[in-house]
């Protein structure tokens, strides 16, 4: 199984009225094939280093045509093929909540000691926050930019907007791996996403239906 999520920015010389162009997309994700879970959502204002939208999938096998040659001339495309290294799940029925992806890169120059710590701090954080429900952090196994992501459902955007950015365990503790004037720097660029979620993706997939 490959698990494969991305960030899509329309395309600006389509031609296409915005909603046709959107009215596309949806079709062209629903259709990929051999994908045996696909759920696309709109970026909400705040995201940054982002796309308009971020999209997730699920394959059996490689997929024989890749993302960016599937939206060719229609969205450009930021995708990672990931393996899991740890999660976990508080509200697997969550319906109705937010999808927040952070896709980061690690500096050549880290150890992989510090790499090791980053990532088991990110995954103490729902440890002091309980409106981070549901939660998924994964190494990037594909030829690309990036080398983690990191995936958190919430019921509300001031969950994430508030408990979860605005903790002390986060900005007092975790961000000093992102801050390059910190000794122990380790995070170089990020893409901060979050989009509305119908259904959870980390307890459940949706099928091939595109979230709203």
């Amino acid at each position: 199984m490959q698990l494969e999520t991305a960030q899509l920015r329309l395309a600006s010389c389509t031609g296409m009225a915005a909603e046709d162009q959107e009215r596309l997309l949806r079709a062209r994700v629903s259709e990929l094939p051999g994908a045996l879970d696909v759920a696309l959502g709109r970026n909400m204002p705040g995201s940054f280093g982002a796309g308009d939208y971020t999209l997730d999938l699920t394959f059996a096998d490689a997929p024989e045509i890749s993302l960016a040659t599937a939206l060719r001339g229609l969205a450009d495309v930021d995708s990672v093929v990931y393996r899991k290294i740890g999660g976990g799940q508080r509200a697997p029925l969550l319906r109705d909540g937010i999808w927040r992806t952070l896709m980061f890169r690690v500096r050549p120059q880290a150890s992989e000691q510090h790499v090791r710590a980053l990532e088991s701090d990110l995954l103490r954080m729902p440890d002091y926050m309980p409106g981070l429900l549901n939660w998924r952090l994964a190494r990037v196994v594909s030829a690309d930019t990036w080398t983690h992501v990191w995936q958190q459902e919430f019921a509300s955007v001031d969950d994430l907007l508030g408990e979860y950015l605005m903790h002390p365990f986060h900005w007092g503790w975790v961000d000093r791996w992102f801050d390059p004037e910190c000794p122990d720097w380790t995070v170089e660029a990020i893409s901060h996403a979050f989009c509305p979620l119908t259904t959870s993706l980390i307890a459940g997939h949706t099928g091939k239906e595109t979230q709203t």
